[in-house]
């Protein structure tokens, strides 16, 4: 697990699924009780090595990629008069994200990426969407991929580029949208 501190009440957890599989939690049975021991060893990680202190209740935000792993944003909530100070109440909210987005420090990287991708482009509906935010290139696949295709372009990508958090919604408020749809395919065709 991966801490990083946004805030003095709010942490960002990151979760790789070959983590999850150490713990033997799959990532589709994150609320059994697998998912209650990593909730444990979450507060008390950032408990004694945070000073992030879960008292009354706790907002569990969970993205979850289910080939990549979890993202996990901390946030202490409002105090429970009820509950003793010994309790914590978990508030759990899970999202899950389906499509392809990798992130790319320069131009010259996604080009070689789609370059690579091209042969395997027809078998996508849009293509590829590119964006620019933050100093960086996203590359976007926003259609649910059968398994294979998705593992294939995904091993392509991974090469070139990483997986990311960086939410598809804030790109298109606030970054550069570059190439709607076709994004490889125009790609390689102005540089292969």
């Amino acid at each position: 697990m991966r801490f990083e501190k946004q805030t003095k009440e709010h942490l960002r957890v990151y979760v790789t699924a070959n983590e999850l599989s150490l713990r033997g939690i799959a990532i589709d049975t994150i609320v059994g009780e697998n998912g209650q021991q990593l909730w444990k060893e979450l507060l008390e990680t950032a408990e004694s090595e945070y000073g992030f202190s879960p008292q009354g209740a706790v907002d569990l935000n969970v993205t979850m990629f289910p080939r990549d792993g979890l993202v996990i944003d901390v946030q202490k909530g409002e105090a429970i008069a009820e509950l003793d100070v010994e309790q914590v109440e978990i508030r759990l909210t899970i999202d899950v994200i389906h499509h392809l987005i990798y992130q790319f420090d320069d131009i010259e990287d996604v080009i070689n990426a789609s370059i690579r991708l091209f042969p395997h482009i027809h078998e996508t509906e849009q293509g590829g969407t590119l964006y620019h935010y933050n100093g960086r290139y996203y590359l976007h696949f926003v259609e649910v991929l059968p398994s294979q295709v998705e593992e294939r372009l995904a091993a392509i990508l991974s090469e070139y580029g990483k997986t990311t958090t960086v939410s598809p919604y804030v790109m298109m408020e606030y970054g550069k949208t570059i190439q709607t749809e076709q994004a490889v395919k125009e790609l390689y065709d102005a540089f292969a």
